[in-house]
């Protein structure tokens, strides 16, 4: 398939029989496969000019053995010379933004490709950035490329993805490369792509908006998504009793500053901190990912890289094989109900099928259900916050603390039956008293 051919085929929504035009979320997708398709053809003219300077100072080195030369002979010395010239250091490290810039934006397009999908892409951009690394002489360079950050979506993706080489590849290359901007020290230049032959996205959407940087649009939905992490709702009325607790009422949002005990440090719309008891509040709903709204069908077309063969100066010209009837694994809008009632009981005995009615009650998603639904409650309930954010991103916190309180509702039952058998024990004293007192 021609290089021409590669972009983003959209059918068009029909209603009643009238063609409406494609869905906007279906536009965005396409302008952000062009994006995505640039930056990987840029890696790979890249890496095609070292593997022509390679052949340079190889066919250079084997002249300058040769003690006669001709005028000829110098001149093509001369060109080789000027061919074998590595390119200059701001060209390394414009292809290793764009590296990053690609991580990024296959997490964010990972529910609208496949085929190759967005793990399988990762491998293939991290054998040309292996080549690139080696080329630099070591993950210095690679390692001082701060911009643009890493989204936390594109750190879960390689978590998940990499090889065991691949991962020691990128954990080479620093904080820079395996941390989000989010956890990052200091702010990060914002970046924008420019591609070598001079093409640039579409600005504007067809009813006048302007389009985002897909990559920054991401950071500031994951931005907005960790503080709503934080919110939570009051389920019942709560009076402080002194002044380092907080008075709510049902219904009020809270912003969660410290969850570590059963008393959590909130923070109230008027921007008054105290504690509040931590089984009177709920988590709120997630908001939903920007692309992961169902748009219509949609064929996708993707530019993977070249195979690279394992010598360090050497890019195979071939590209792998186009797509051409690729389709895209589009999901529905992410819903999160409130947690519902429910009898299901879960302890540290409880068995997988146990586990997975109750995630289930507690109105979970089935692909939640599904990953932690095989673990039994002890399995379940040693996972900590981040263990599972890292499995499930989108339900992980909410999780998390439906845990904390089953954790709690347990030790409340553990107590309230070591209490019991404290005042039988009693009650048995004072029958026995009274028994011999009568006789």
């Amino acid at each position: 398939m021609k290089m021409d051919e590669l972009n983003l085929l959209v059918w068009s929504t029909t209603v009643n029989g009238v063609n409406s035009g494609p869905d906007t979320s279906f536009l965005r997708a396409e302008r952000e496969v062009g994006i995505l398709n640039h930056c990987f053809d840029d890696i790979e003219n890249f890496m095609a000019k070292l593997q022509q300077a390679a052949e340079a100072a190889t066919v250079l080195n084997q002249r300058k053995k040769k003690k006669k030369k001709s005028k000829k002979q110098n001149a093509e010395e001369d060109l080789l010379t000027a061919k074998a010239r590595p390119p200059p250091e701001e060209e390394f490290i414009d292809i290793f933004q764009k590296f990053k810039y690609c991580f990024s934006l296959l997490a964010r397009l990972k529910s609208a490709i496949s085929n190759p999908s967005s793990a399988e892409l990762v491998h293939h951009v991290f054998k040309p950035l292996d080549m690139m690394v080696k080329t630099t002489g070591g993950p210095a360079l690679a390692a001082s490329v701060a911009s643009p950050a890493m989204t936390s979506s594109a750190i879960y993706l390689l978590q998940g993805t990499l090889s065991e080489e691949e991962r020691q590849l990128w954990t080479s290359l620093g904080p820079n490369w395996t941390l989000p901007r989010s956890q990052l020290r200091g702010p990060v230049a914002p970046y924008t792509p420019v591609f070598s032959d001079g093409w640039k996205p579409e600005a504007s959407r067809p009813d006048g908006q302007v389009w985002e940087d897909p990559v920054e649009s991401q950071h500031k939905h994951e931005a907005l998504r960790e503080k709503q992490e934080r919110l939570y709702s009051c389920s019942y009325d709560f009076v402080a009793r002194n002044n380092s607790e907080l008075s709510v009422l049902q219904g009020d949002t809270l912003e969660v500053i410290e969850s570590s005990k059963r008393w959590w440090k909130c923070r109230n719309r008027f921007n008054e901190v105290g504690f509040v008891p931590f089984n009177i509040l709920e988590p709120v709903a997630h908001i939903d990912s920007p692309v992961n709204t169902k748009p219509p069908k949609s064929k996708v077309f993707i530019s993977p890289l070249s195979t690279l063969p394992s010598s360090v100066m050497q890019v195979n010209d071939e590209l792998l094989q186009r797509l051409t009837n690729g389709k895209a694994g589009l999901n529905k809008p992410l819903v999160i109900p409130r947690s519902s009632d429910t009898s299901v009981p879960l302890d540290y005995d409880s068995p997988p099928d146990e586990v997975a009615e109750w995630l289930r009650g507690k109105g979970f998603s089935e692909p939640t259900v599904s990953c932690l639904g095989v673990l039994t409650g002890a399995q379940l309930f040693s996972l900590n916050k981040e263990e599972l954010r890292a499995v499930i991103p989108e339900e992980g916190a909410r999780v998390y603390s439906q845990l904390t309180v089953q954790k709690a509702l347990l030790e409340d039952a553990r107590k309230a039956t070591e209490l019991e058998a404290v005042m039988e024990k009693q009650k048995m004293k004072v029958d026995l008293k009274l028994e011999s007192s009568t006789l």
